[in-house]
């Protein structure tokens, strides 16, 4: 009776402990970033982590989240902490627009390009135009295919050689150039946001150097 009780005690510790080691970061449409045990994971409703934890819907306001079995409610009701400001990682705050969107100034190869966050984006996403004035060269680009609203289009695919944004820099950052004008403006996609750290706190996005 007292090993089953002291094993009793263990699992219930154990599943407290995984439950503490998730938090949501930041919420985007449908999609959710969650840290689980330190580590950064970008789900979309339905998928699992890694780790094992499944995000069943993400809300403007709320995540709801399956952990060893169980239903939680994770939320972003804290402010954004003033040690933020002291953080010894180059970190970049993004503030959204009327349509909840977030946009940012950047440089690509020294040269500056605006830029909207796009979580469901492969990579950095360029229009023909824009690659074009940023001075990118396309003859040694690899063409591919990409998936559009519209249907299947051409495009290339480039490296980098920096993108930086604030006091985040970046070196070989994987890009999409569209043979034509779509998108409107340039996409920042996972190639640059999955380098970085994510937080959404107070609706502000955190973006923060990981080195």
């Amino acid at each position: 009776m007292r090993n089953l009780l002291l094993f009793t005690l263990s699992l219930a510790l154990s599943v407290g402990a995984a439950a503490q080691q998730v938090q949501l970061k930041a919420l985007f449409g449908s999609s959710a970033m969650l840290e689980v045990d330190g580590r950064q994971r970008l789900l979309k409703a339905g998928q699992k982590s890694p780790e094992g934890v499944q995000l069943l819907e993400a809300t403007s306001g709320y995540a709801r989240v399956l952990i060893d079995g169980r239903e939680r409610k994770l939320t972003l009701d804290a402010p954004v902490a003033a040690s933020y400001e002291q953080s010894s990682r180059a970190e970049v705050r993004l503030t959204p627009d009327g349509r909840g969107h977030y946009s940012t100034s950047a440089w690509v190869n020294g040269r500056s390009v605006s830029m909207m966050v796009d979580t469901g984006a492969t990579s950095i996403a360029f229009n023909y135009p824009t690659a074009r004035r940023l001075g990118l060269n396309l003859e040694r680009a690899q063409p591919i295919q990409v998936s559009t609203a519209n249907g299947i289009a051409r495009a290339y695919k480039v490296n980098l050689d920096s993108v930086t944004i604030g006091g985040i820099k970046l070196h070989n950052v994987d890009a999409t150039v569209h043979a034509d004008d779509f998108p409107q403006i340039t996409l920042l996609g996972n190639s640059f946001l999955g380098r970085v750290d994510m937080e959404q706190q107070g609706g502000v996005l955190i973006l923060r150097a990981r080195h």
